[in-house]
């Protein structure tokens, strides 16, 4: 399947259920590269707009690049109010944005979908000649019961599933390789609360999870309710997550 259509038909239950980036991270960012209203930014592979609504805060011109466009009809339906947001309908590798229009490309829960040499030479093309990329993903730490269990339910029931995807990545360096020099690496604690149904949603936002129709998939359910009941307090999981942010030259 070509990569730009895994989240075809997720994005109301991909907005519900995936967290936003930890805003120690968007603090961090602003500081170290003075990001303001006169420093645009690409936030690309930008999904329903989970990290381009934060960087919109920061009043910077910010440039959303997806593909997809279930994705990208509702990240514009909850953002087009906002003057300095501005959606693309492009691929990460050829985003259509003028030569050196950039201080910042972000890639959040994203870098993995791309060609990541012909993702490089666009970022080349499109950045300020000081301008930097941050690759951002939310990890579920591992040294945890919750996240353990949740990755058995997927290795048991889903065929697709390898591994979460920052795991994947740095498994094979290609987030080093990426860039010119060592990045700056980041990680900020952001865990993320949920209801038994945001649990379950968040589960099946993942490009690899199990669809209706598919075999096991009611089991597959049924497993995520027992692993939420396990856990949940008067209703409520807490789910170790941290936002690990690698920000450098390419």
């Amino acid at each position: 399947m070509d990569n730009t259509q895994k989240f075809s038909g997720k994005s109301d239950i991909y907005e519900k259920s995936r967290p936003a980036y930890a805003p120690a991270l968007i603090d961090w960012l602003k500081e170290e590269l003075q990001l303001g209203p006169q420093t645009p930014i690409a936030d690309i592979g930008a999904g329903t707009g989970k990290l381009t609504r934060q960087l919109l805060e920061l009043d910077a011109p910010v440039y959303a690049v997806e593909p997809n466009a279930d994705m990208r009809q509702k990240m514009i339906a909850l953002l087009e109010d906002q003057a300095n947001f501005h959606a693309i309908a492009t691929p990460a590798e050829k985003t259509g944005l003028p030569n050196h229009s950039v201080k910042l490309v972000t890639a959040a829960s994203s870098f993995h979908w791309f060609d990541a040499n012909t993702f490089r030479a666009e970022c080349q093309r499109i950045l300020w000649p000081d301008g930097k990329v941050c690759l951002i993903w939310n990890h579920r730490k591992l040294d945890n019961d919750i996240n353990l269990g949740f990755r058995n339910i997927f290795s048991r029931y889903c065929p697709n599933f390898s591994g979460f995807s920052f795991e994947r990545q740095k498994g094979t360096q290609a987030i080093e390789r990426f860039f010119s020099t060592d990045p700056i690496e980041k990680h900020f604690d952001n865990p993320v609360r949920y209801d038994q149904a945001g649990f379950v949603g968040r589960a099946l936002s993942a490009s690899y999870a199990i669809i209706p129709g598919d075999d096991g998939y009611e089991e597959f359910l049924d497993a995520l309710r027992q692993l939420f009941e396990r856990y949940a307090v008067d209703g409520f999981i807490e789910v170790p997550h941290q936002s690990v942010a690698f920000l450098g030259k390419v």
